[in-house]
């Protein structure tokens, strides 16, 4: 299956499911994180501009510079973005030979619509992105058209995001190291709104003080 680049809809996503949110107890073992569209703005304004990998056929710098209106109804979530580029260039193989070519500077807007998926017994997000580029392209330079064009391919794919590689967090709390796993157990979206399903469970190992080691 082809990997999506790390640009916009997987920048977008992982901050989604990672940005603080209140939490509500939905029964003793399982926590339903809300994530409101509202706060995922807010926690991502002081984050931009974000610098981007387009892939190893890409040279010069791409950067996120806005996300805007995000939206989220029922299993789909939907964003405005602003790429912007510099000294970008782009070689490709053609048989034995590798073309090269500069084209410059990016500075595309467009509207970016995914719809969501969560495979239960997988612990797979499945991701499809659709994009749509301004309606108006005569002002577009080789780097907007080579970008659009880009994104269009890869538009209308579903990717996976195995939630499984997600690490646990540990701390320290009164020479005791405490390990939280998060297991997630669902993932949905509905009246502009993020949701994640939660079973954590805990660990504890005592740890030996300074003057105890001594």
């Amino acid at each position: 299956m082809k990997k999506f680049p790390a640009i916009t809809i997987t920048f977008i996503l992982f901050f989604l499911l990672f940005s603080p949110a209140p939490a509500q107890v939905k029964n003793i073992k399982e926590l339903t994180i809300v994530v409101p569209a509202e706060s995922i703005a807010k926690f991502i304004q002081p984050l931009l501009p974000y610098r981007i990998d387009m892939g190893k056929n890409f040279s010069g710098s791409f950067w996120v510079k806005s996300i805007e209106n995000i939206k989220i109804t029922k299993d789909r979530i939907s964003f405005s973005a602003h790429i912007y580029g510099e000294d970008i260039g782009y070689s490709a193989k053609i048989g034995k030979q590798t073309a090269s070519f500069k084209v410059g500077k990016v500075n595309l807007r467009n509207h970016w619509e995914a719809s969501l998926r969560f495979d239960k017994s997988q612990k797979t997000l499945y991701i499809k992105p659709h994009v749509e580029g301004p309606q108006n392209k005569d002002d577009f330079s080789q780097g907007d058209i080579l970008v659009d064009t880009l994104f269009n391919a890869l538009s209308d794919i579903e990717y996976p995001i195995d939630l499984n590689r997600i690490k646990p967090i540990t701390t320290e709390l009164y020479h005791t190291e405490l390990t939280i796993n998060t297991d997630i157990s669902d993932v949905y979206t509905d009246n502009n709104k993020l949701f994640i399903e939660i079973i954590p469970t805990a660990q504890k190992k005592l740890m030996k003080r300074k003057d105890q080691a001594e």
